[in-house]
């Protein structure tokens, strides 16, 4: 739905019937059209904010898989650690085979941790970014159509 609506306003394909935010935004200003542009606005902002949760519902997601990537990650480091460890308190140090499958899981989850965070810290900037710029976009049309109707 994020990208549809960007891209049908953009074409000039958006009425009150359009099935995306700015679509809703029209039907609000039809709906209300003797209200003054205060309470119009009004209206407006309230709308652009019941949007937002649902536009940022998935940015918020992203962010948290990217941060909680890496922790569980350092869990299987400690995890790995330790059984690195417990191999050298009943086996000694006389075989680094025996270390080696313990240091390997550690290596193995750091690793696989920082390649899920890496590319959903990128995810989340651009998912951020496009978020923000569908709502600063409602609110621009929005302010025109107040604009639009106080010249009217």
């Amino acid at each position: 739905m994020l990208r549809n609506t960007l891209q049908d306003i953009e074409a000039d394909n958006v009425n009150s019937s359009s099935d995306n935010y700015f679509g809703e935004l029209l039907k609000v200003a039809e709906d209300n059209s003797f209200l003054d542009f205060e309470s119009l606005q009004s209206m407006f902002d309230e709308k652009i904010q019941g949007f937002l949760p649902k536009i940022e519902s998935r940015v918020a997601l992203i962010k948290l898989i990217a941060t909680v990537a890496p922790l569980l990650g350092l869990l299987g480091t400690v995890i790995g650690m330790i059984a690195t460890f417990q191999s050298i308190q009943i086996f000694g140090t006389g075989d680094p085979k025996l270390m080696a499958g313990g240091i390997s899981q550690a290596l193995v989850t750091t690793m696989l941790g920082l390649i899920v965070a890496a590319p959903l810290l990128f995810l989340h900037s651009y998912a951020d970014s496009y978020a923000k710029k569908i709502t600063d976009f409602l609110d621009e049309k929005s302010s025109g159509l107040i604009s639009k109707r106080l010249k009217d």
